[in-house]
């Protein structure tokens, strides 16, 4: 049997349903980086909202503006193993995005530029078993383009045809008490 390589198009698409970007940074000094993602918080929480939910929320929202940082961070260097990202992220999504950002070090490239994410909304659920924050935000890609790290030319037909994208991301809290991205996939709503 005979498997055709994916084309550059079909890996941005993985990593952006997947919500796994491209490649790492070689550097652990997040302002030593070429380009940073800009992300923003939800709002901050009216008095009446219990303060234990709202430092759930904000903790959780820290994880996942950091996941998304250091998403780009480790998709420019095209580096898998970027400790900083499982700092944010933990399994399944922690292995997906590692893969994901392999792929283009396999493939020998990087990506230019950062995604963004605006943050929509935030629902906790302080009472499950596995205390959640979900997240639905909306990710930027107009930002980022995949280039060959040899010679920073562009990868053929790998321009992102949808840069805006509705993502739903779960962030669990673990019996550490740290807030960790454990999974992230499209919405169908508009962004």
């Amino acid at each position: 049997m005979v498997r055709r390589p994916r084309r550059p198009n079909e890996l941005v698409a993985l990593s952006m349903v997947g919500l796994c970007t491209l490649t790492a940074c070689t550097s652990k000094d997040p302002s030593s980086t070429p380009t940073s993602p800009a992300t923003s918080s939800a709002p901050t929480p009216t008095p009446t909202v219990d303060p234990s939910v709202a430092r759930a929320v904000q903790s959780a929202i820290g994880a996942y503006n950091g996941y998304i940082r250091y998403w780009a961070i480790a998709s420019q260097a095209a580096d898998p193993n970027n400790a900083d990202l499982a700092r944010y992220v933990a399994d399944p999504l922690l292995s997906l995005t590692r893969h994901n950002i392999q792929r283009l070090r396999d493939n020998g490239q990087v990506q230019l530029g950062a995604q963004t994410a605006t943050i929509m909304s935030t629902q906790a659920d302080l009472d499950a078993a596995q205390p959640s924050v979900t997240i639905h935000a909306c990710l930027d890609y107009s930002a980022l383009k995949l280039v060959y790290k040899s010679n920073s030319s562009p990868v053929p037909n790998s321009a992102i045809k949808t840069p805006k994208v509705s993502s739903i991301a779960t962030v669990w809290r673990y019996q550490t008490g740290q807030w960790l991205v454990s999974k992230a996939e499209s919405a169908t709503d508009p962004c």
